[in-house]
């Protein structure tokens, strides 16, 4: 009873001085007495309202935490980080805003830990520092390729991590400056450097981004889905994460997310491949995991052949990339497969009204490996159903514009088919110098198109229809991080894909008592094995100079088989040719204000025994402030592996890959020019590209201009060669915060060929668009919800329209109708547009798991899009025409799960 006496004495004492000096100098206090382990929910809110203090935490995670102290006319920020410090398992931090973050200890960003990180205000021991280290996600040690390191208040003291997540950050000011640390995804961090830190080796593991809080609290801001990296020119960068949060045609998909983007085309709705600044898909270089992928679609091309549950990070060169790339004219993505958790095993998956995916990932070695698979399989149902009759009905006795030819024939009997990919990732790591990685992929579309019987009664019989084609690959790669200034790493890969076709026709046509039998069958194969060894060096000579150099050699082996009745060959084309290719380039900052990129790629092809030169230079220069960036390219470009379409009126177009050979089908080459300028606020970003690439050696295979049948030997001559341009410009404005995010995109383009075989000068080529707008927006109202919206306007595409028909006699008095064509794309489809919705809903109702729910609507107001025509003809009637449509309105909903 006496301690307790004087111990109330001296709280009132202690109160009273505290109330005294409160009055005398006007600073706030704390003066609480917090017994009976209160909920640290009532303290926080005491801060709050009695304190005036700004805090950011989530109720639901800090449900159960309780206080016990006592303060006596402590100051606020004292009294609140002694609640952060005393609190067993609870942390806080301050994050880019200025704003305490109140959050339980194992969401704790490292290098903030519970306010221990604090800005160091001695002075100052270490000048012009070089600080290196590695980036990582902090829930499962995943690195974090393409992530950015600057210095507060230098914004040209910056760098950008490789593939790996390692970066060296030159001239840093001093031992007293703040590192900011930003990934498309997650929460920036700030890291305060102090004379004790050792700046060689830091280890950084990022958090991803905090979600909205509940409406009473300080809600979090947002990054937006796609970004356009600060010093780039053409690049678009993501994250399968952000891909979850936009509209879809089924599910979340990878190609159709760049799509609506500026100068990508999103009204090619039958084709997933990326049509990029009047390009077609075989002129883009895609990557996963330094490998070339040849083939990016699946269901006849309404879905990219990557799995996005397998997708660490994208990169997308929308043209003038660096010496780095070669062997493509248009475009280069490059795909970061996941690597695993490294920390614990995890697993999840995706299931909709289309198919289903499943992922399991999990660390060995004492968190030094991490192995990571996924699985897709698609399923019919009332929705691939909806697809493939829209692409069976697609197929005209006349040729058909499906895609690749597929379908071919109109029939009432439904096409079977699915498709599967399959991806795995083993990672280890030796030493903190050394990584081992090694990826396989593989995806495959399977189509049985057989039908038994015609019909008629007349013809009986049927035909028998399959197909399968795909992508098989893998890398082996050896990463090193010699000294913080050299990085070289070795990779060792391989790539084949595959196409095949066998069509047989068994027919009996009856005519009273006369029965004539008819047997045919045509088959097609095309094979294609890509051998690969690069070797990539980067080393940073000092703050200004990083230069880049490496080797790469590719062989390569086509077969290309074309045939009827199993004897007769149309096309019988086999090729073997190696490729060795070396670059350099120099990533050169001149002042604060401008830098420029250097470079050269040089390759020497054994086919046509000559060597090729292409130099690229890109510069970048800041005007009027930060915030105001100026680029321009230009550079050229060559390709030796060609995707040539096969035009072929009465059978069905097909795609097929061959060799360059200077010969049929020669190299062919690009000059691209491009300029721009983008505008920069920490909400918004306005950006501007002009461009313009010159084509030359273009091919294409038709047999349009052939007689009824020729011999192997004089296939070549059906090989036609031409040349084009293409040119426009990219607008872009994009909102990157809050609540609601999203951007507006226009595109004015011109795509011209100029093939001397369809006449004199240039015509349209068929994916030339000459206005494309896109708007999306993102909207999160509450916690867990997520609504989003695209929109999608651009004129017609052109198409070859036919002037006239005629009828003639044959010798035995039968009929043949023939329809006369005027010049080559000389009319346009109507206007394409549509709008898609999405909902994303994330579920809490078994406590750890992850989930969520998906409904997405495509062509929400059921706009009919024209997608090709065909014609008939008949002298009662003249000639028909008759419109392909693309999709109508289509729902969809997906359910996707998460362990951890």
């Amino acid at each position: 009873m006496r301690n307790a006496f004087f111990l109330s004495l001296f709280a009132l004492i202690a109160v009273f001085h505290g109330y005294s000096q409160n009055v005398a100098t006007g600073a706030p206090t704390v003066m609480e007495n917090y017994i009976r382990r209160t909920p640290v929910l009532k303290v926080l809110k005491d801060f709050e309202t009695k304190y005036g203090m700004t805090l950011k935490y989530d109720s639901a995670a800090l449900e159960g935490f309780t206080y016990e102290g006592l303060f006596f006319s402590a100051p606020v920020e004292v009294a609140f980080e002694r609640v952060c410090t005393e609190v067993k398992g609870m942390s806080c931090y301050v994050d880019d805003e200025g704003v305490y973050c109140v959050v339980p200890t194992e969401n704790l960003p490292r290098n903030r830990t519970n306010l221990e990180n604090k800005r160091y205000d001695g002075d100052v021991s270490r000048r012009n520092l070089t600080v290196t280290g590695r980036i990582k996600d902090q829930t499962n040690g995943e690195f974090l390729p393409f992530a950015t390191v600057q210095v507060e208040g230098h914004p040209t003291v910056a760098a950008t991590t490789n593939n790996d997540g390692y970066f060296t950050l030159y001239n840093v000011p001093s031992d007293k400056e703040t590192l900011v640390f930003k990934y498309l995804g997650y929460e920036t961090q700030y890291f305060y450097l102090s004379p004790e830190i050792n700046v060689l080796n830091l280890f950084v593991e990022l958090q991803p981004a905090v979600k909205a809080l509940d409406e009473i609290e300080v809600v979090a801001k947002r990054e937006d889905v796609l970004k356009i990296p600060e010093l780039s020119i053409g690049i678009i960068q993501t994250t399968a994460a952000k891909i979850a949060d936009l509209p879809a045609l089924g599910e979340k998909d990878l190609f159709r997310t760049f799509q609506l983007m500026p100068g990508i085309s999103a009204s090619n709705e039958s084709s997933a491949g990326m049509y990029v600044r009047g390009g077609t898909p075989d002129q883009n270089l895609v990557l996963y995991d330094g490998f070339t992928i040849y083939h990016q679609e699946h269901l006849m091309g309404v879905f990219s052949a990557f799995n996005t549950n397998a997708i660490k990070d994208v990169q997308l060169h929308k043209g003038g990339f660096d010496a780095k790339y070669g062997g493509r004219l248009s475009s280069v993505m490059e795909i970061v497969g996941k690597t695993g958790n490294d920390k614990t095993f995890n697993a999840g998956g995706d299931a909709g009204f289309l198919g289903f995916n499943a992922y399991a990932e999990t660390p060995f070695g004492n968190e030094k490996g991490s192995f990571f698979i996924a699985g897709r399989r698609s399923f019919q149902s009332f929705m691939y159903d909806k697809f493939t009759s829209v692409y069976s009905e697609s197929s005209a006795s006349m040729g058909g514009g499906g895609p690749g030819g597929r379908f071919n024939m109109r029939n009432s009997e439904k096409p079977e088919s699915y498709f599967y990919d399959l991806n795995a990732k083993l990672t280890y790591n030796p030493s903190k110098r050394d990584i081992v990685s090694l990826s396989f992929f593989n995806g495959e579309d399977v189509l049985d198109n057989s039908r038994e019987d015609f019909g008629s009664s007349s013809l009986t019989g049927g035909i028998t229809d399959h197909s399968n084609w795909g992508n098989i690959g893998g890398s082996l790669k050896w990463s090193r991080n010699r000294d913080g200034k050299f990085y070289s790493n070795v990779l060792a890969s391989f790539s084949k894909y595959y196409s095949l076709r066998d069509r047989s026709n068994s027919t009996t046509a009856t005519s009273g008592p006369t029965a004539v039998m008819f047997d045919m069958n045509t088959g097609e194969e095309n094979n294609l094995w890509d051998y690969s060894i690069k070797l990539d060096n980067e080393y940073k000579l000092n703050g200004r100079n990083k230069l880049e150099f490496g080797l790469n050699y590719s062989g390569y082996k086509i077969d290309y088989r074309y045939s009827q009745s199993d004897t007769f060959n149309i096309l019988d084309m086999r090729s073997v040719g190696n490729l060795l290719s070396a670059y350099a380039q120099d990533r050169w900052t001149l002042s604060e204000r401008l830098s420029i990129l250097p470079g050269v790629r040089l390759s020497y092809y054994d086919v046509t025994s000559r060597p090729y030169a292409e130099p690229r230079f890109q510069a970048f220069y800041k005007a009027g402030g930060s915030n105001i960036n100026l680029k321009a390219s230009a550079g050229y470009y060559y390709q030796f592996v060609n995707r040539i379409v096969r035009e072929d009126i009465s059978a069905g177009s097909r795609d097929i890959w061959l060799l360059s050979d200077n010969e049929g089908v020669p190299v062919s080459s690009a000059m691209h020019l491009i300029a721009g300028a983008s505008y920069e606020t920490k909400d918004f970003l306005f950006d501007v590209e002009a461009y313009r690439k010159q084509l030359h050696n273009l091919s294409e295979y038709t047999l349009r201009f052939a007689p009824s049948f020729i011999d192997n030997a004089g296939y070549q001559e059906f090989f036609y060669t031409g040349k084009g341009y293409s040119q426009g410009i990219d607008f872009l404005v994009q909102k990157k915060y809050g609540k609601l995010t999203g951007w507006i995109g226009y595109t004015f383009g011109q795509t011209r060929y100029n093939f001397p075989v369809y006449g004199d000068g240039y015509f349209p080529a068929n994916q030339d668009v000459t206005h494309e707008f896109k708007t999306v927006v993102t909207y999160k109202p509450v916690r867990d919800l997520t609504l989003s919206a695209s929109w999608i306007y651009a004129t017609g595409k052109p198409f070859t329209e036919p002037i006239g028909a005629y009828t003639l006699t044959t010798p035995s008095n039968g009929q043949m109708n023939f329809i006369i064509v005027d010049k080559k794309n000389n009319a346009r489809y109507p206007d394409y547009h549509r709008l898609d919705l999405l909902a994303k809903y994330d579920l809490s109702f078994i406590k750890g798991i992850k989930s969520s729910v998906s409904v997405s609507l495509f062509n929400v107001y059921d706009h009919v899009n024209v997608w090709y025509r065909e014609y008939s003809f008949d002298q009662s009637v003249g000639i028909t025409e008759t419109n392909i449509n693309l999709l109508g309105f289509t729902p969809n909903v997906t359910f996707s799960i998460q362990l951890k």
